[in-house]
């Protein structure tokens, strides 16, 4: 048996299961119909970093020590951009590594740099990049790229300035290469299990969610590759989505609520200003060039951490970016959940926990300009991550469904985000079928996948995950087996790091003003 996990970053299982029943995806149908499948809840907040570590390690966020993109470190403060080296656990390919197997991760956002353990085959996702290394072991990158020579690890369109067209040709160009990398590490490299992220589905749906017919185009490529990995008798294969999606109704920026209630002081970019004045905003940039056929001349020599510098028309800066007085701010958003509080603007402990309550039932009781509840709940960290919460928010806001909350600052505190329009929600895509696999109707949560397939492959689980195995999921010899309890896959964190990489990345796709 070879076991293909296929990640599709923010499947959305309703059009999927839509689209399935109407006929236009006829591998999906036929993995719901001789499989298990259902919804697949996620994190919170349900973003790509670091819900595929909470699959790979079916543990939460408050063991991982990441809970979004960025990270509020205290003691400068600063914000920093968290990449694999910050993650402080083993992944059940690193368990099974151990035990004779030869795993391979492909293309997962959350492998760059790729510190896998020994034995573990790792082509890195974004924000890699195919010029630089990012194979582990190192010799692996000139193997790949011999068979998949145009292999590309992330878009290189930018989402706000490519038509739903180019978008969506890239798409499938990438879908192809990740299928096809899977393939060759099964069946040439000897690697079992793989795992295989594509990405670009996410970077699409952001952008093109009007255009429902281009997202099934998308979709239609991604099922026709799925049908041959369903051929094949010996193979088993688990898909699944980190989130789902949904149309966004209302943006609501929580930094800029914060500046105006006083809690996040931010001072004057005079540079920006007089950018501004001068009508030298980064949209006319973009529009010039794009005039002038210049658009991939410009990424390259003026990448988004110069454009950075250029004003916006809806007069917003990335939080990351603007010039925050630590001495006076509160309080920071980050990752469209996470909230910091900035523990020198407190005199005592005292004073931080009474501010901590007052900004929580401000945030329980605000609400959209059409009186829809901003969030639906306000959580304590504690009580929904497990762990010791290392670098840990104060606050996790759990925004209402179709409410997105990036982190930009200036403009209007309610307004729709310019570049995207759909966002994540936490109900995600599990479906599988093969060899050990029952049928019918689950839901599992994305902490269960590790220790299911740790368990489905005959190998002990650590005894520190959050999940458990699911044996709705099972069937067979191994729907019927004892849990095996293994030792914990807690670790430090540490390894090579990413450096700028991650942030200008996460520009590109419109994570970040």
């Amino acid at each position: 048996m070879t076991l293909y996990v296929v990640g599709l970053d923010g499947a959305e299982p309703s059009l999927l299961r839509r689209w399935a029943d109407e006929g236009h995806l006829p591998s999906f149908a036929r993995l719901f119909e001789s499989g298990v499948s259902g919804g697949l809840e996620t994190t919170l907040p349900p973003i790509t970093f670091p819900a595929w570590k909470c699959y790979s390690t079916g543990k939460s966020p408050g063991k991982l020590g990441v809970y979004e993109w960025f990270a509020f470190d205290a003691a400068g403060p600063s914000i920093e951009t968290n990449d694999s080296a910050d993650f402080r656990s083993r992944e059940y390919w690193d368990v099974l590594a151990d035990t004779g197997y030869e795993p391979a991760t492909v293309n997962m956002p959350t492998t760059h740099p790729p510190n896998t353990d020994d034995g573990v085959l790792c082509v890195a996702g974004s924000p890699a990049s195919e010029r630089e290394t990012f194979t582990k072991p190192e010799s692996l990158k000139d193997e790949l790229l011999d068979v998949v020579p145009d292999y590309h690890v992330k878009p290189e369109l930018v989402v706000g300035e490519a038509s739903a067209d180019e978008l969506v040709s890239e798409a499938k160009e990438l879908i192809d290469q990740r299928f096809d990398t899977a393939e060759w590490l099964a069946e040439e490299k000897g690697a079992d299990p793989v795992h295989f992220t594509v990405f670009v589905t996410d970077t699409v749906q952001h952008r093109v969610w009007d255009r429902p017919e281009r997202l099934r185009e998308m979709y239609e490529r991604v099922d026709e590759r799925l049908g041959t990995l369903l051929d094949d008798p010996e193979a088993t294969v688990v898909c699944m989505s980190d989130h789902g999606f949904t149309g966004i109704e209302t943006g609501f920026y929580p930094n800029q609520w914060l500046v105006e209630r006083g809690d996040l002081v931010v001072g004057s970019d005079t540079t920006q200003g007089a950018l501004a004045q001068l009508g030298l905003t980064r949209e006319r940039l973009k529009r010039l060039v794009d005039r002038l056929g210049l658009v991939n001349v410009a990424q390259a020599l003026v990448p988004e951490s110069t454009q950075q510098f250029f004003p916006s028309e809806s007069g917003r800066t990335a939080v990351q970016d603007a010039p925050i007085d630590w001495a006076e701010t509160k309080a920071i958003s980050l990752g469209r959940g996470p909230v910091y509080l900035n523990d020198r603007a407190f005199s005592g402990e005292s004073e931080q926990e009474s501010y901590r309550s007052e900004l929580r039932s401000a945030l329980e009781s605000l609400e959209t300009p059409n009186g829809t509840p901003v969030a639906e709940a306000v959580h304590d960290p504690e009580t929904f991550y497990s762990g010791s919460c290392p670098r840990g928010p104060d606050l996790l806001v759990e925004y209402t469904e179709g409410v997105d909350a990036p982190e930009s600052v200036g403009g209007d505190v309610f307004g729709n985000n310019s570049d995207w329009l759909a966002t994540h929600r936490r109900i995600g895509l599990f479906a599988a079928a093969g060899e050990g696999i029952a049928s019918g109707e689950v839901d599992p949560s994305i902490y269960d996948v590790a220790p299911t397939l740790l368990h489905l492959l005959g190998e002990a689980v650590p005894e520190d995950v959050d999940g458990e195995v699911r044996f709705d999921v099972l069937d067979g010899e191994a729907a019927e087996r004892t849990v095996e309890v293994g030792p914990p896959s807690a670790t430090d964190a540490g390894g090579e790091r990413a450096g700028e990489e991650v942030e200008e990345t996460l520009r590109n796709l419109g994570y970040v003003e």
